[in-house]
């Protein structure tokens, strides 16, 4: 069902004559004649009666007037809004983020981005790298900045932006805090709390059973912010992005022999149309000099304090 047809389909319910409502609508009478034709052949059945000075709508017609009418009224306010809505500069952008990016490293290029667009609307969500490619594979994102998004999605863009560091984080009372590094036999005895589709703590216990520690005990934790707290707590160790803020008895340590560490990538969807919000803050991205984020030195002791 188009549009037009039920423009057409209107004007023609209230003229009740071909000629005037081919008139009313700028178009000509078989142009119209076909529309209604083709609209009742969608509907199923006639809208009107055809009579040279008596057309009237069918019953068909009068059930479907005010659904159309409705339909018709709400496209008109749809285009209204839309209207002013451009008028007023308006631009939304569409930002997934996975769950370990550092939100200050984001937070002058966004705020470079509202000064460009005074009316912006952020939507931001955060969450696993399978939930993000869901997100921009259903246009619900329009831009992601995540680590490494696996799956065989081909129009998925990725340009690399800055390398992420992590170490452990620990107790200050912690045994381990007090080594200048952490050997992975260490961890012996270590409980460790990983976050699901951590790329990093699935590495660490790899290498762990490299060394013979295949049953290492976990604890799941979803969200990255409660690792401090249950660390605090001694309640485990667990891997931690080196420069992200941290308060309190915690401290972060390295692990020797082991790099831990991931690109930090921003994601686009190849031939998608994309807002100039959008646009823009991926460009701002790509020109943002990265090297001043992360620490050069290996994680350690200092770092947290």
């Amino acid at each position: 069902m188009e549009l037009h047809q039920i423009r057409y389909f209107l004007a023609l319910s209230k003229a009740l004559n071909f000629t005037r409502a081919a008139e009313e609508c700028n178009v000509s009478q078989p142009a119209l004649s076909r529309a209604i034709s083709q609209l009742e052949g969608e509907l199923g059945g006639e809208l009107f009666r055809r009579e040279r000075n008596l057309t009237h709508l069918t019953d068909l017609g009068q059930a479907v007037l005010p659904s159309l009418k409705s339909c018709y009224d709400s496209s008109l306010g749809a285009k209204s809004i839309a209207k002013e809505f451009q008028k007023e500069g308006h631009s939304v952008l569409n930002l997934a983020l996975s769950r370990s990016i550092e939100m200050e490293n984001l937070s002058p290029i966004l705020a470079e981005l509202a000064a460009a667009f005074p009316n912006l609307q952020v939507k931001m969500f955060r969450g696993t790298p399978p939930e993000i490619i869901d997100k921009l594979r259903n246009g619900e994102a329009e831009v992601a900045v995540a680590g490494a998004l696996t799956g065989d999605w081909e129009r998925l863009e990725a340009k690399k932006l800055y390398q992420q560091k992590f170490g452990l984080l620990l107790n200050r009372n912690h045994r381990l805090s007090k080594l200048d590094g952490i050997r992975l036999l260490d961890l012996i005895e270590e409980r460790l709390l990983g976050r699901p589709f951590c790329t990093l703590t699935e590495l660490l216990l790899s290498k762990l059973k490299e060394v013979g520690i295949d049953n290492m005990t976990k604890h799941e934790v979803n969200v990255i912010d409660d690792l401090p707290g249950l660390v605090q707590a001694n309640f485990g160790v667990g891997v931690w992005p080196v420069a992200r803020r941290l308060s309190g008895d915690l401290l972060i340590n390295h692990v020797n022999g082991l790099d831990m560490s991931r690109w930090v990538n921003v994601y686009t969807v190849f031939g998608r149309q994309h807002s100039g919000a959008a646009r823009t803050f991926t460009n701002l991205l790509r020109v943002t000099d990265w090297s001043m984020i992360e620490p050069t030195s290996k994680p350690s002791q200092e770092l947290a304090q």
